[in-house]
Formats: C-alpha cells, sequence, structure tokens
C-alpha cells in the first residue's frame, strides 16, 4: 500500500474529530481563557508528572500518560496497556481524581486512550437567603474522554480527544462536548520536540440558563534534550488565544500602594519553564516555574516566598512508576500523586 494512501486513510479515521472542530467553533460565538468560562476544572493537570513541570507540559520527551490525556499527539504505541491512576487532594476535603488507559490498534497503526478526570468537592451544605438549612449538596465536576493518536507524516504525529463533561451544583447542572486537536514534531535526532495544541473546541448542550463559554485555549511547547547529560528543559506558551492576562485595577492598586506591571509581564505571564533531571533509568526529578501563577499570588508587601514554583520526583521499577508532584501557594503546597502500571501482552 503506498504512502499516500495510508495518509489518506489515516485522515479519514481523523475527520469525524475535525467536522466536530469545526462545527464546534461555528457554534460557540466568543471562547476564552478568562475566568468566566465554565469547566475551569480542565485546566488541572492531570497527573503528577504535570504538577511538578509547572501545571502544564505538552511537549516533554518523557513517557507519560497523564501529559498524553492533555495533549494526545504524546500518545505513543509503546504506552500499550498501560493504566495511570492520579489522586490530589485539596484544601476543605476537595479531591481529585484521575483515571487513563492506552491500548495500540496495531492493523491501523494508531493509539487509542481514555481517560476520566473528575473533580469531589465534599458535602456542602445548602440555604436559603436566610441562612436557614435546607439540606446538602454532593458537588462534583467531570470529563468522559477518548483520543487517538497516530503518525501522519515523517517526524509528525497528530492527536485528537474528544470529551464529554458534566457539571453537577444540586439544582445546578450542566453538560458539554469537547475536542483538542494537537500536531507534534520530534527531531530527526530525538532531541527537541515542539507540540501546537488547540483546546476545548466546542459549546454546552445542556444548562440551566444561558450558554457560558468553554475555555479555549491555544498552547505551544518545546523541549530540548542535552545531548551529553542527563537534562532536558521545555517551555511552554499557554493562552495564546488571549493576549492580555494581566487583571489590573489602577484604583484598587493605588489603594493599596502596589506598583503597576512591568512593560514585559504580561509576555512572561504566557510562559512556563520546566527541566527534567535523570539519575540513571530509574529516577527522575522534575522542576518547574509558572510565571503567571506568581504574579496572581503575590501580594505587596508580604513575602512571596516559593509563588510560582513546583516540583517532583518519579520512581522506576519494572512494569510501574511512581510520580509525586508539589506546587507552592503562599505559606502552603498541595501534594499530586500518580501510579502508572504496563500490563505484560
Amino acid at each position: 500500500m503506498s504512502k499516500c494512501k495510508i495518509h489518506i486513510q489515516k485522515l479519514g479515521f481523523f475527520m469525524p474529530f475535525i467536522v466536530f472542530a469545526f462545527f464546534g467553533i461555528q457554534s460557540t460565538n466568543a471562547q476564552t481563557t478568562a475566568g468566566n468560562a465554565v469547566y475551569n476544572f480542565l485546566e488541572l493537570p492531570y497527573s503528577a508528572k504535570a504538577t511538578a513541570l509547572g501545571g502544564l507540559n505538552i511537549s516533554s520527551m518523557g513517557k507519560d500518560l497523564g501529559l498524553a490525556m492533555y495533549n494526545p499527539s504524546l500518545l505513543l504505541p509503546n504506552m500499550d496497556n498501560e493504566i495511570q491512576v492520579s489522586v490530589k487532594p485539596f484544601f476543605a476535603g476537595i479531591q481529585q481524581y484521575d483515571v487513563s488507559g492506552v491500548s495500540q490498534w496495531d492493523r491501523k497503526k494508531i493509539t487509542l486512550g481514555w481517560g476520566i478526570h473528575f473533580m469531589d468537592y465534599g458535602n456542602i451544605p445548602m440555604t436559603d437567603l436566610a441562612g436557614n438549612e435546607l439540606g446538602t449538596m454532593h458537588p462534583n465536576d467531570y470529563a468522559v474522554q477518548f483520543s487517538a493518536a497516530s503518525n501522519y507524516i515523517e517526524n509528525f504525529r497528530i492527536g485528537s480527544t474528544f470529551k464529554l463533561i458534566h457539571s453537577n451544583y444540586g439544582m445546578y447542572q450542566s453538560t458539554g462536548l469537547a475536542l483538542d486537536i494537537a500536531l507534534k514534531y520530534l527531531a530527526p535526532t530525538n532531541l527537541s520536540q515542539a507540540s501546537i495544541l488547540v483546546r476545548n473546541i466546542g459549546t454546552q448542550i445542556t444548562t440551566n440558563g444561558s450558554k457560558q463559554e468553554l475555555p479555549f485555549d491555544i498552547i505551544l511547547g518545546w523541549s530540548k534534550k542535552l545531548a551529553a547529560a542527563p537534562l532536558q528543559f521545555s517551555i511552554t506558551a499557554d493562552r495564546l488565544s488571549v493576549w492580555n492576562n494581566l487583571y489590573y485595577d489602577a484604583n484598587f492598586a493605588l489603594a493599596q500602594g502596589e506598583s503597576a506591571p512591568g512593560h514585559l509581564q504580561n509576555l512572561f505571564n504566557h510562559l512556563i519553564i520546566a527541566s527534567e533531571v535523570y539519575i540513571g533509568k530509574q529516577v527522575d526529578v522534575d522542576f518547574g516555574y509558572n510565571f503567571m501563577r506568581r504574579y496572581d499570588l503575590n501580594v505587596q508587601n508580604q513575602v512571596n516566598g516559593m509563588n510560582g514554583f513546583s516540583a517532583g520526583i518519579g520512581l522506576r521499577h519494572a512494569n510501574m512508576h511512581i510520580q509525586y508532584g508539589t506546587a507552592f501557594f503562599q505559606s502552603n503546597s498541595y501534594h499530586h500523586f500518580s501510579i502508572t502500571y504496563q500490563f505484560k501482552k
């Protein structure tokens, strides 16, 4: 079979995703990365590896199923029969759970993935306007997703993810559909990799009121391994669909004695930098720095410490990979745990 025919067949497999993306864009008047978008839990890192690398990385040349659930072009054939479970406890009893798996479709040379991204907010009292308790509710968000990835032309890999999203806040419920499309380029030297990811193309299909915007996003990422050292560096450019990410209230800033942000602040607020250090084949140590997170969390005339920084460690043994990641928020930090296991065929 000619290479051209193979490429056409693969494009045909991804055509339903492309068609959905087109109509998703047409049906959504305005999609944004701003905080007033619905389903913002989709922006949380899916694995401890992602948490350790600054909260977002779409180009790492490592093998992490959580990163691949965020960027489907990172799904690889050597992930076949892998399953990953991640747990991230937040404050006040809020919990995040992620479960994902991969299967390789050898006949079509397509890697298939699935995942569940779940947020549990615990039990919250329901009250009327006077503060009288009417009972309790158990709010939650979740997304069920299906992904596919394949080599299209030499050194390029395409991937797409279809998501069914649901939010349940007592009497207020909402369901939506979204699509992610990604393209990855791996250099022939295997020492650098670049990705572009378009996320959350779609719309709400049921809601209690007027439709809200999805957290649409365009992301670029680039990673580089050193040929003579066990190091990898990454830079990620996030929220490229909205250039001005700054929230600055001049009157409030004047009252608080805060200075206006510098001219380069908006540029850096799009960037996340990260590094990975490999200690043999069993241990990897990760570091990240998120400029936007530090800007959002810093408070004038206070010690802001490690805001924006993150770190983690991964341990491999046989078919198992255990990963821990943490990120710092003022004097607090949260902990993210992931376990990946690859079943033998």
